[in-house]
């Protein structure tokens, strides 16, 4: 009986100790600020346009973009290139034209290039991607009419 109480004092030692060590020591409350910074990743965004969605993937071209503000419009021709699935980026696009209250009036697609026009209240913006060897070129003409009349009015 002396040995099997022995057995099961050493036998709950071994279970206190593993339950010891066997806790996470990764847990991200407990790891560095740089750390948890390198694991973000930047997110979509708006450039000229408030209700324009541009994904994170394509870069802007500022030297091919042109942009134009007066008293009557807006308008700008936006101009961006990345590694990307046109696929994807087509469909991103759609999508997020759609949140943001944009009417889908065209979907046009050639061999190589794909056009989506949209409209809103006063604004209209084409968005054309051309599929290229190893990049996808994007470029978004976008118009705002101010004053609140509509681009059907004009």
């Amino acid at each position: 009986m002396r040995s099997f109480t022995k057995f099961c004092i050493i036998l709950t030692l071994l279970f206190v100790f593993a339950g010891c060590t066997a806790r996470n020591t990764t847990s991200t409350a407990q790891e560095p600020a740089e750390n948890r910074q390198a694991t973000y990743q930047e997110p979509d965004y708006y450039m000229d346009f408030d209700d324009i969605m541009i994904p994170k993937e394509i870069n802007y071209d500022a030297d091919n973009s042109y942009k134009l503000d007066n008293s009557k419009f807006r308008a700008a021709i936006m101009r961006f290139t990345g590694r990307v699935q046109v696929m994807e980026l087509i469909n991103y696009f759609l999508n997020n034209m759609a949140k943001d209250n944009w009417t889908l009036v065209s979907n046009n697609k050639a061999s190589t290039v794909h056009v989506m026009t949209f409209e809103k209240y006063n604004k209209s913006c084409v968005i054309q991607v051309d599929d290229s060897f190893a990049t996808a070129k994007t470029t978004i003409f976008a118009v705002e009419v101010k004053g609140g009349t509509s681009l059907k009015d004009k």
